[in-house]
């Protein structure tokens, strides 16, 4: 690995949550007449207790506007702008540390030989779905309302028309997977389809996919691992180097809590879009969290009634009492609706990276002409979510109608979503396409609804009480 002994920072002085409130206020400022209905917080204090209920009234108020792409598109330069590189030589824009020559970084080859592409079965509830089956599994999916109708219709088109003898073959392609080992990247089913695929991760590939019999293209991996953080400069001349010319699959999964670690490394990759010549970018891919605010349309706010009308008398009891929260689970603002469904736990790091990082940049750079798969993932299961509250909520979602998945599930379905993403002849519209297991048809704020859902879940697990007391439960 390089030792540069530079890495990416935020601004001096300034957390994440001041640059959230700083970029957001900025919009403010700049679009009065559209933003004005959002009753933005009037300073840092107010916005630091209140940004659960701030951010879902913000994107209410910016979807229905005629506006929201030129908002999308102030925030996500903001964002950028304020990412710096800091070495010995000083700090400066990473933007402009990005222009500087570096050599890649040593990459190791392994090719593999299966022809038979990835087959891709998921398992749900219990039953499983063969590639040959993923039009009844979509339709599953929606009638059970965890996924949008457009990610139904995703599913239903690589069911019917990316299939070739019940395989997805991706051969030829160049598919780059930054932070290729996350939990929820499906890089081994890439692998598997026949596509070229370079891992760019802090850790190597597992040692057992070598022995893999399934895998059928060809690795690569750096010799010491890549680090995003440390090392931009580095892996852009390595993606560069790796693409030979040809456009690239770009997947960017990687994933770190602390230090702001979430919003630096989104930065980073984001960075590494902006950088890379235009003709080498085929693609770009990242899953969106659902607990990040989402636009909403008259098919999810339907499809949020209909939860509500089907809930059984406990939980209209509850609702009734407040004890579910008060508002309902959309921010609705004009023509505009948005999830009400951030969680104050995850951090403000997590919500800038999400959205700002995240749905605003993806919108942004769809609207310039990149094909972007901005998905949205159900709750997983994942190491992240590795917190008493999250473990006993998980055991109680599904008395409130929220499904969790397991990271090979999400990896499944979303690996799926990304390659209907990057096959369809139309370009695809960040945010359309969600498997957001219930929450965004939750008819709750997803905070209030967590916290019974936890309940529940202690009540069923009196054992993940020792985690909230150091294990004297």
């Amino acid at each position: 690995m390089a030792d540069s002994g530079g890495q990416i920072v935020l601004p001096e002085g300034q957390s994440a949550l001041e640059l959230l409130y700083a970029l957001l206020e900025s919009a403010v400022a700049a679009f009065p007449d559209a933003l004005r209905d959002a009753q933005f917080a009037p300073d840092l204090g107010s916005f630091r207790k209140s940004y659960p209920d701030v951010m879902p009234r913000f994107e209410a108020a910016r979807a229905a506007s005629d506006v929201r792409l030129d908002i999308a598109a102030l925030l996500a330069r903001g964002l950028a702008e304020r990412m710096l590189w800091q070495d010995k030589g000083g700090t400066r824009p990473l933007a402009n540390a990005l222009t500087e020559t570096v050599a890649p970084l040593p990459l190791e080859t392994r090719a593999f030989g299966a022809t038979s592409g990835w087959q891709p079965a998921v398992t749900y509830r219990g039953n499983r779905y063969d590639a040959m089956d993923l039009g009844q599994l979509a339709h599953v999916l929606v009638e059970r309302r965890v996924a949008t109708i457009t990610a139904g219709q995703s599913l239903e088109w690589i069911g019917g028309q990316a299939l070739d003898g019940g395989a997805l073959h991706l051969r030829g392609r160049k598919v780059a997977v930054l932070g290729g080992g996350a939990e929820m990247a499906p890089t081994r089913f890439w692998l598997e389809a026949g596509a070229d695929v370079l891992w760019l991760d802090t850790r190597p590939p597992p040692a057992e996919w070598f022995d893999n019999a399934a895998l059928g293209g060809r690795l690569f991996w750096v010799d010491g691992n890549a680090d995003l953080l440390t090392e931009p400069r580095e892996v852009l001349a390595t993606l560069i180097a790796f693409a030979e010319g040809r456009p690239l699959d770009l997947g960017l999964y990687a994933y770190a809590p602390g230090q702001a670690r979430e919003l630096r490394l989104t930065a980073s990759m984001n960075a590494l879009v902006g950088a890379l010549p235009a003709e080498l970018i085929g693609s770009v891919t990242m899953l969106v969290s659902p607990t990040t605010p989402a636009a909403l349309d008259e098919t999810d706010l339907e499809a949020m009634a209909a939860h509500s009308d089907a809930r059984p008398i406990w939980e209209k009891s509850l609702a009734s009492l407040g004890l579910l929260g008060l508002g309902g689970g959309a921010a609705r603002l004009g023509s505009g609706a948005a999830t009400r469904t951030v969680v104050a736990i995850q951090g403000a790091s997590y919500q800038a990276a999400q959205y700002l990082g995240k749905i605003m940049t993806a919108e942004t750079w769809a609207a310039g002409g990149l094909r972007v798969s901005a998905n949205t993932a159900a709750i997983t299961r994942t190491r992240s979510l590795d917190h008493p509250v999250f473990a006993a909520a998980f055991g109680g979602a599904a008395a409130l109608g929220v499904e969790t998945m397991t990271p090979r599930q999400s990896r499944r379905l979303n690996g799926l979503l990304a390659v209907s993403d990057w096959l369809v002849p139309e370009r695809p519209f960040p945010g359309k396409v969600r498997i957001h297991g219930g929450i965004h048809t939750l008819p709750y704020p997803l905070g209030s609804a967590l916290r019974v859902a936890a309940a529940i879940g202690f009540s069923r697990s009196p054992r993940l009480l020792r985690g909230l007391f150091g294990g004297r439960a």
